[in-house]
């Protein structure tokens, strides 16, 4: 199993990527400090999953899910992981192609509960 995360904040990406690893402890994890990066690695790898941030520099996450579905035309799902979820966002993000999504700061149950979604295993 293959996860990208996109995260620009360094001690999120670490935060993420430790929370990920205690449900998929054998999953191999990728990362990016932003969409741009993210881009690079997805025209050479494929993952399971992408959970990425929506606020960042050089390429948020938008412009990140709009590549991946429109220019790519790649079918892994992208959760935003954000602190923009209240009501109003979250038709904002799934209307811009996040495929779900899991607020900041982090629920471990409901970092499970989307992860469980779309993985098996």
């Amino acid at each position: 199993m293959r996860i990208l995360l996109v995260e620009d904040e360094e001690f999120n990406l670490i935060v993420l990527e430790e929370m990920v690893k205690i449900f998929y402890h054998d999953a191999e994890i990728a990362t990016a400090t932003n969409g741009e990066i993210a881009h690079t690695i997805l025209q050479k790898e494929t993952f399971d999953i992408i959970l990425s941030d929506v606020n960042m520099p050089v390429l948020d996450g938008y412009g990140l899910v709009k590549i991946i579905k429109e220019n790519l035309k790649l079918q892994t799902p992208v959760v935003a992981v954000t602190a923009f979820a209240v009501q109003g966002d979250k038709e904002k993000l799934l209307l811009a192609g996040f495929d779900d999504y899991v607020s900041k700061p982090i629920d471990m149950s409901e970092l499970e509960k989307v992860l469980s979604k779309y993985l098996v295993g």
